[in-house]
């Protein structure tokens, strides 16, 4: 491990769009610092290596090797974060591992032994857990404004690639067509690992039941979209509680948004009230961020910040903060076990065409 300096240093592999938005917390924290990158692509590593002021590596291994580098954030295709975070736990580095963190759950076990075996701080990095929004309606839950909550409902529209938002290279999608290199769907289990960790985020019992209708678009050439798609799910607990997620491509929709072109609405409702996060990636709805209606009355919240951006500076102040605390970071390994286990069951729903308990995954 390297020789503590009171602050983290890290080394970002995959130096892809994402990083745009993983770089801001790492510049913004007063004891955060980042000192390489590695990307298998020259022209991408030295461009981020010169925007960073930092050391540019071809090889992880390479990487690993550094003892300036206490940290890795690992920003590369899904199919390659098991090796790659188990190599880095190795070499006695703390990790921070992009969502999807692996393509089965015996990988991510993988990874969780190797994370004893280091003792270091490993957390899937799923920012949408800390986009303030979402925390103001879980705190909103926890104070028990809305009572007991019954359903979650997430809403996700998806536009057409030109227009509005971020300019994304046909070739930073072409593996998340690539069901073996993403894991499963490109919006179902790629985006949807953040939908499924809402699914769980706002209710304290786990999902047990799962069904799913997963509609596959095929545009020729290998380039498929999962959508529309609808799942469905049953929470565990003495209460019938619901939930679902609606996802629909609209590619004639411009979708206002300065990043990716789609946006997430969700509804949580309680038996006393319900509450509403009316934006996250997009600006779709030009409404308060969030809304809550209890006793024939609606509080809007104007003031929260809601620039999806923010999601992804406090997940890494988190990390950060974590790793010179000595406690663990959001989200550890055994909660994203329980979410990517919620992800895949909602491929093998669809994939069957039946209900799929959790616990058959193992």
């Amino acid at each position: 491990m390297a020789e503590h300096t009171g602050r983290v240093r890290v080394g970002i592999v995959g130096g892809g769009r994402i990083a745009d938005l993983n770089k801001i917390g790492w510049l913004a924290h007063e004891r955060g610092e980042i000192v390489a990158v590695c990307d298998v692509d020259a022209a991408t590593r030295d461009a981020r290596a010169a925007e960073w002021s930092c050391r540019a590596y071809a090889d992880l291994d390479d990487l690993l090797a550094d003892p300036d580098v206490d940290a890795v954030e690992i920003l590369t295709p899904h199919h390659l974060h098991a090796d790659q975070a188990i190599a880095a736990l190795d070499a006695g580095k703390h990790v921070s591992l992009q969502k999807p963190p692996t393509t089965t759950l015996a990988e991510l076990d993988a990874v969780a032994a190797a994370a004893d075996r280091a003792g270091t701080v490993c957390r899937v990095f799923e920012n949408f857990s800390s986009y303030p929004p979402h925390r103001l309606a879980r705190r909103l839950v926890d104070e028990g404004e809305i009572g007991d909550v019954l359903s979650v409902r997430i809403v996700t529209a998806g536009g057409r690639g030109e227009g509005q938002g971020w300019v994304v290279p046909p070739e930073a999608n072409a593996w998340r067509m690539d069901p073996a290199l993403c894991g499963g769907g490109m919006m179902t289990f790629d985006h949807g690992f953040h939908c499924f960790q809402m699914g769980r985020l706002f209710v304290d019992a786990p999902v047990e039941r799962v069904h799913a209708f997963i509609n596959v678009v095929d545009f020729g050439d290998g380039l498929q979209i999962d959508a529309p798609a609808l799942i469905s799910w049953r929470y565990g607990g003495p209460l019938p509680r619901f939930g679902s997620w609606e996802l629909v491509a609209s590619l004639e929709l411009d979708v206002l948004s300065d990043y990716y072109v789609s946006d997430d609405r969700i509804e949580i409702r309680g038996n006393r009230g319900i509450i509403w996060v009316n934006r996250c990636t997009g600006q779709l709805l030009q409404e308060p961020a969030v809304v809550l209606y209890r006793d024939g009355e609606v509080r809007s919240f104007h003031r929260v910040e809601s620039d999806w951006a923010a999601s992804f500076r406090d997940c890494t102040f988190d990390f950060i903060d974590a790793v010179l605390e000595g406690r663990p970071a959001q989200l550890t390994l055994a909660e994203a076990r329980e979410t990517l286990a919620f992800a895949l069951a909602a491929q093998l729903a669809a994939a069957e065409g039946r209900e799929v308990a959790v616990a058959e995954l193992g």
